[in-house]
């Protein structure tokens, strides 16, 4: 059982920072603001290496890292109609607590579920959710 809650927390962490480098790039072309696009970047490469992190976890269990081309177009089209009419620095700003907010969430609902996980787990998903927090505070500056 404890592989099991191991893998879905390493699976959740995987899966939050993906999704959160995919967001980045694609609001990277609508960000104008130099130091907000710095401050992405810097988010984004740290996101990269929780995604690495947890894909090596994952690969220690035998198991591939999971990327769904339908989530990657969802969240593409979500950020592109949420951008349509307002790509000003705040908006956009806004839009990157609010994900970083979800990650947290999620995050904290399956290490709930999965009390049980082992300790590279539930460090990684630590670490990321205070990241995470981290993220917001330097983000409001930019409302």
């Amino acid at each position: 059982m404890r592989n099991h809650e191991e893998i879905n927390v390493l699976r959740e962490a995987q899966r939050n920072a993906s999704r959160a480098v995919k967001a980045i790039d694609a609001l990277m072309g609508k960000v104008y603001n130099e130091e907000f696009a710095y401050e992405l970047t810097s988010e984004r490469n740290r996101f990269q290496d929780f995604e690495r992190k947890a894909e090596a976890g994952l690969w220690e269990h035998g198991l591939m890292p999971k990327d769904s081309s339908l989530e990657r177009a969802k969240l593409w089209g979500a950020i592109q109609a949420n951008t349509m009419l307002n790509i000003s620095t705040p908006h956009v700003a806004n839009m990157a607590i609010q994900a970083n907010s979800k990650g947290i969430a999620g995050l904290l609902k399956v290490r709930h579920n999965n009390k049980s996980s082992g300790s590279f787990a539930n460090e990684l998903a630590e670490e990321l959710m205070d990241f995470e927090e981290e993220n917001i505070e330097r983000l409001k500056k930019f409302l």
